[in-house]
C-alpha cells in the first residue's frame, strides 16, 4: 500500500516537472538535465520520507519515472 501512495505522489512530482520544463522551454540542455536531477532527488526523498527503504525507494522512483516518461512520449507522439 505504501508503494502505491508513493507511486501516485511521484506521478504528481513528474507532472509538475513537465509543467516546469515546458515553462522553461528556452533553457539550455545542461539546465534541463540539472532540473531533472533535482526532481529525481526530490521524488526519491519523498519515497524515503513516506517510509520506504532505500533500495525500494530507488526502484519505485526509477519505475515511476520510466512509466511516466514512456506514457508522456506516447501521448505527445499521438
Amino acid at each position: 500500500m505504501k508503494e502505491y501512495v508513493v507511486f501516485l505522489s511521484q506521478m504528481m512530482i513528474w507532472s509538475s516537472f513537465s509543467l516546469i520544463e515546458w515553462l522553461s522551454g528556452r533553457d539550455r540542455p545542461l539546465f534541463r538535465g540539472l532540473l531533472l536531477c533535482i526532481f529525481w532527488y526530490f521524488a526519491f526523498l519523498l519515497a524515503r520520507k513516506m517510509g520506504l527503504r532505500t533500495k525500494k525507494a530507488i526502484w519505485v522512483t526509477l519505475l515511476t519515472a520510466i512509466i511516466y516518461f514512456s506514457c508522456q512520449r506516447l501521448v505527445w507522439e499521438a
